[in-house]
């Protein structure tokens, strides 16, 4: 038996999807200031942008795994965005 909450949730679901993708987008695409940093060499951040890219990474099997786009299309952002980032400390 569901309670309210559940029901309010599943009721909602691609709203509530739609709002947590675009936050999540909106939170990787923050990286493009640590990378331009990088590139100016102001900052040497490298562990935060490559944990971004694993978990990305991870996620994006799990969200493909179960068709979820709402999980899929912001872990690619991540996945990609974390990894050139991080590699930009090097370059």
């Amino acid at each position: 038996m569901e309670n309210i909450f559940q029901q309010f949730l599943k009721k909602n679901e691609k709203i509530i999807g739609t709002i947590a993708s675009a936050l999540a987008i909106i939170m990787f695409i923050s990286l493009i200031e640590i990378l331009l940093s990088n590139i100016r060499g102001d900052s040497n951040i490298f562990i935060q942008p490559i944990a971004t890219a694993f978990n990305g990474f991870f996620w994006s099997l799990y969200a493909y795994g179960r068709k979820d786009w709402f999980l899929l299309v912001p872990n690619i952002l991540a996945c990609v965005l974390g990894t050139i980032t991080g590699v930009s400390v090097f370059f």
